[in-house]
């Protein structure tokens, strides 16, 4: 295993920790944010929909320099 896919299991697992704090806190914090309910409206109230999407991003970034890295052909 080379540090390219240590750090792409990293930003994985690190995003995956983020968004799954953000989507607990918004389950637990039932929130009606301008007329929008459930989820959505949760993570707008408490602010943390932006975090949410930004670990997304993370966790989806390392996704993909995982399978880049373990399914690139050799030369």
């Amino acid at each position: 295993m080379d540090k390219k896919m240590i750090c792409g299991i990293l930003l994985t697992v690190i995003g995956l920790v983020f968004s799954a704090l953000c989507f607990i806190n918004g389950i637990l914090n039932p929130w009606e944010y301008n007329g929008i309910s459930g989820l959505l409206g949760s993570l707008m109230g408490t602010h943390t929909l932006i975090p949410f999407i930004l670990s997304l991003v993370v966790m989806i970034v390392g996704l993909v320099i995982c399978f880049w890295r373990a399914f690139r052909k050799e030369k």
